[in-house]
């Protein structure tokens, strides 16, 4: 990998390299942090052959636990935060989307069990308000119906309305869709209210909304929302059409294209990888009721190891990604740390409740494999980020330009001459007077007549050449 990975670090000096928008980060998530995931949770990967269907249901499959996890905190920034997570996967119609309804799979036990409490509750109510109608009895007026309770929000419906949903379940919930235009059109009308909604319940802050119709107040004093959304570039430009409001920064994208290849469909034998996650939905049932029914909320933490090397690796990245993107992907950079933490979070609490021989704790250390395999996923989730941000209409013109530069930089071999470099720039639509720019750019060394070779930067400033940086990646 082209990152200071512990998966792939040969010891304590290797340096820390920028993602770079490289070939490897555009590719698919690094095989090993399947190998490393909680031993429960490998299973659900193996059968699937397709690497971007299997990077997608990972981030899916975490979005929806996070959902599934009452009781489990930590200290963030100096704040108590939950796992809840928000992503967007992006990539044309027929790509591939379509799998993330087995990561639905994950939470429909726990959804279908709120929904059989709300039955259950709701036929009590009916029975009460209908003996007390019988007897006259002057309480009726004092009887409440019975919240409605559900864990996949519908999100064809009003901002207020799903509000007064979160209200009902305690602030908790999960918005599904695997159509972005639906909660876009759903909101087109009281788009800014959600937004809000949106802004305020990533970090848990506190939701005010009041009915227009009958004046109605809601209030959530700490949201616990998660929100898993696919769509076209298009549907997320019209959900999300700027980075201005601070909304796009707060999830968690993967973007791909679409492959012209038919896939044999007859290929598995009879094999469903869906069963697979439906059987872990019982699972996640099991852990859900047990943290539910805890005394107190788990908290988890990061050893002073971990906590030092997450401090070092956001400083640099930091400090690179501003060099080379501008201001506008701070925002982005700062909460991944959070969405690092909480994806750390995520993958221990899971892995300590599948351990058969686990006790109940207080407070839960985050595993090591986990915390590297979030640190891991954030590098990817920074670099298709930062390709959707120079795509909106106040992206960063530096972002774009970075982009294509890397574009050319991977095509380019180790050494190579001018015509080279002009053949392959005239296959990017880069000018002549872009090119010249481009090979005075400290990524490359003249080394003769017409002749170059690749350079990268390390942390301290210094050159490297491919080939040094191929012995740390």
């Amino acid at each position: 990998m082209g990152t200071n990975s512990r998966f792939n670090q040969q010891d304590e000096e290797t340096p820390f390299l920028l993602p770079n928008y490289n070939e490897i980060l555009e590719g698919p998530f690094n095989p090993l942090i399947y190998q490393k995931l909680p031993l429960a949770m490998q299973g659900l990967f193996t059968p699937i052959a397709n690497q971007k269907e299997r990077d997608i249901l990972l981030l899916g499959m975490l979005t929806v636990l996070s959902g599934c996890m009452p009781n489990v905190t930590g200290h963030y920034d100096r704040k108590w935060i939950y796992p809840n997570l928000y992503t967007f996967i992006e990539a044309p119609a027929g790509a591939g989307k379509g799998v993330l309804s087995w990561a639905r799979l994950i939470g429909t036990p726990v959804h279908k069990q709120l929904c059989e409490e709300t039955k259950i509750a709701r036929e009590q109510y009916e029975l009460l308000r209908k003996e007390n109608s019988k007897q006259k009895n002057a309480e009726i007026q004092f009887l409440k119906e019975p919240p409605t309770k559900m864990l996949f929000i519908p999100v064809n419906n009003s901002a207020s309305s799903i509000v007064q949903t979160l209200t009902e379940n305690e602030g908790s919930g999960i918005l599904f869709s695997t159509e972005a235009d639906t909660l876009a059109n759903s909101l087109a009308q009281d788009w800014g209210n959600f937004s809000d909604v949106l802004r305020c319940a990533f970090h848990h802050e506190p939701i005010d909304l009041q009915r227009r119709l009958n004046r109605e107040y809601l209030s959530i004093e700490e949201p616990k929302l998660s929100v898993l959304l696919t769509g076209t570039k298009g549907q997320l430009l019209r959900l999300i059409p700027n980075t201005e409001n601070g909304l796009f920064s707060r999830f968690m994208y993967y973007s791909f294209p679409v492959v012209p290849h038919f896939r044999n469909v007859f290929d598995q034998k009879g094999t469903d990888p869906g069963q697979a996650f439906k059987t872990m939905g019982h699972t996640v049932l099991e852990m859900y009721n047990y943290l539910k029914a805890l005394p107190q909320p788990i908290q988890l933490y990061l050893v002073e190891e971990d906590r030092k090397y997450f401090f070092e690796q956001f400083t640099n990245i930091t400090r690179f990604t501003y060099k080379d993107s501008g201001p506008q992907i701070l925002a982005t950079v700062h909460r991944l740390g959070l969405i690092t933490f909480r994806m750390a979070m995520i993958f221990s609490i899971y892995r300590h409740f599948s351990n058969p021989k686990r006790e109940e704790l207080t407070f839960l250390k985050i595993h090591k494999n986990d915390f590297d395999i979030a640190t891991e996923l954030t590098y990817h989730i920074l670099y298709h980020s930062t390709l959707l941000v120079s795509e909106m209409k106040d992206g960063s013109k530096q972002i774009l330009q970075q982009s294509k530069l890397m574009s050319f930089y991977n095509k380019l071999p180790d050494n190579f001459t001018k015509t080279e470099a002009t053949q392959i720039a005239i296959t990017l639509n880069i000018s002549n007077a872009t090119l010249g720019r481009y090979l005075i750019n400290p990524h490359f060394e003249r080394t003769g007549q017409g002749k170059y070779r690749k350079i990268l930067i390390n942390q301290g400033g210094e050159q490297m050449s491919s080939e040094q940086m191929s012995k740390i990646t």
